[in-house]
């Protein structure tokens, strides 16, 4: 069991973050485009993201694409992803073709959350 534990964090490029902001924690995501899911942020890297859809009827196929929307201070981006592992109603994302403008967003998003974090620990 050691052997899987160590395999899979060997894997992980990117350190997660966990959103503690509800104002932020709601993602859109879509095939092509068509029919949006609502889902609630579970937890983001540089590399990707983990999400809860809201509706227990979600369907999704790994190793599809979809388009990714995070809030991001009152507005909305979009990313690329990868659907690479989903179990019932929890979807992986792994980001691809990623601009200058994502890379920015997605840092962006992910020092606000950083912050607020580390104000929270702060505080208690």
């Amino acid at each position: 069991m050691t052997d899987e534990l160590t395999d899979a964090s060997e894997r992980r490029q990117f350190r997660r973050v966990f959103p503690l902001f509800p104002e932020e924690d709601v993602v859109l995501f879509s095939v092509n485009g068509t029919s949006h899911f609502v889902a609630k942020l579970l937890d983001l890297s540089r590399g990707g993201a983990l999400i809860y859809a809201a509706h227990p009827f979600v369907s999704g196929e790994v190793g599809s694409q979809y388009k990714v929307y995070f809030q991001s201070r009152g507005g909305m981006f979009t990313v690329e992803s990868t659907l690479m592992r989903k179990e019932t109603q929890f979807f992986a994302f792994q980001f691809i073709n990623l601009t200058p403008l994502d890379l920015a967003e997605i840092r962006g998003k992910l020092a606000r959350m950083e912050m607020v974090a580390a104000h929270m620990c702060v505080n208690h």
